[in-house]
């Protein structure tokens, strides 16, 4: 850690290590010329000499770099060190991965997670439209930066991307599992090819349940239950740990994490509408992106009711037992009580003409 602290290399001077990783390190570096201070991601070194793992690092600077887009990582330059470890700067990021912070706070508002879930939304709608497919969304790859009206996220490592309309060296072996065992989808955890942005709509609905919950969607102990939750069960309803959150919520989770992506929203900024319309939003992503969570509270307080929705409720309970066949002292003792109440009517009837 903090190796390369105070080397200089491609016009930068390295400073403080940040965070260390499997296949790097980034460190703080202000730029030699401007004195802008940046971050800079660096291979280590005996990673730089895995060609796959190398041109990995490469597509994750080339797809971050095309994206250009508010709520991704802004990534600059690309280069080599003088001892050969590849690198690339990008901007220099104060706050906290989203992690961290549901770590520390457990689940959010409503409000707040409003705002985060639409930004999320349009970070990932541009990135679909190049035909970039993420494959590892998850909360240790959502910054939370400290915005003028609120939180603002960024996203990052698109170092396990799918290029959707991309030519070149594959670099998966087939039926490979890439990405975060918590946030796969059904598909990715079943090793399948066909991953596509609804591949990142099942990541980005399962960050929504942790907003609301505080929880995991899919916890376990070990990757093999993890990836057996993710392709057979189901969580348990957001309701149950944070009633803040309406049942038409619920729906919307529901779908975002169903099992075949052919039933799931068809992108991610329909899954962030569908969100809105549960608490009785106007569809406008872009607004709710970017306004005040006070507002957006404000907001969903004056929004009118959702349509009234429950959870499904049981089917009405049928015993198996028949029911009990009058025996003959039954039947008697209701002919008897039959007798007495007709004579007593026949009697009122006779007194009253008398009077």
């Amino acid at each position: 850690m903090g190796q390369r602290t105070g080397q200089r290399f491609g016009g930068y001077t390295v400073g403080a290590h940040i965070a260390d990783g499997s296949m790097g390190a980034v460190y703080e570096a202000h730029d030699d010329e401007t004195g802008e201070r940046v971050a800079i991601k660096v291979l280590h070194p005996h990673v730089a000499r895995d060609a796959i793992a190398a041109e990995r690092f490469r597509r994750e600077y080339e797809t971050a770099n095309s994206l250009r887009h508010r709520y991704i990582i802004d990534v600059r330059e690309f280069g080599e060190t003088d001892d050969g470890s590849d690198f690339m700067t990008m901007e220099f990021l104060e706050g906290e991965e989203l992690s961290l912070l549901l770590a520390r706070e457990g689940s959010m508002q409503p409000a707040r997670a409003v705002r985060i879930v639409c930004q999320i939304a349009m970070a990932l709608h541009h990135a679909h439209a190049d035909g970039v497919v993420h494959r590892d969304l998850k909360p240790d790859n959502i910054y939370i930066c400290a915005g003028p009206e609120g939180d603002e996220i960024r996203i990052l490592d698109f170092g396990s991307v799918k290029l959707q309309l991309a030519t070149g060296p594959k670099l998966t072996m087939l039926g490979t599992i890439l990405g975060s065992p918590y946030y796969m989808s059904p598909e990715q955890a079943m090793g399948k090819l066909d991953v596509d942005p609804r591949s990142d709509v099942f990541a980005q609905t399962s960050i929504m349940y942790e907003l609301a919950t505080g929880e995991i969607a899919f916890a376990a102990d070990t990757v093999h239950e993890i990836l057996n939750k993710i392709v057979s069960e189901e969580p348990p309803a957001v309701s149950i740990t944070n009633p803040a959150y309406p049942w038409s919520f619920e729906e919307v989770v529901r779908k975002g994490l169903r099992k075949d992506k052919l039933e799931r929203f068809g992108s991610s900024r329909e899954l962030a509408e569908a969100m809105l319309d549960a608490f009785g939003l106007d569809p406008d992503i872009e607004r709710w992106a970017d306004t005040p969570v006070d507002t957006i509270e404000t907001a969903i307080d004056d929004a009118p009711p959702p349509p009234a929705v429950s959870p499904p409720s049981p089917p009405p309970f049928r015993s198996s037992v028949p029911p009990e066949l009058p025996t003959r002292s039954h039947r008697g003792a209701k002919l008897v009580a039959g007798f007495v109440l007709a004579t007593a009517l026949v009697i009122g009837a006779w007194l009253l003409l008398r009077a």
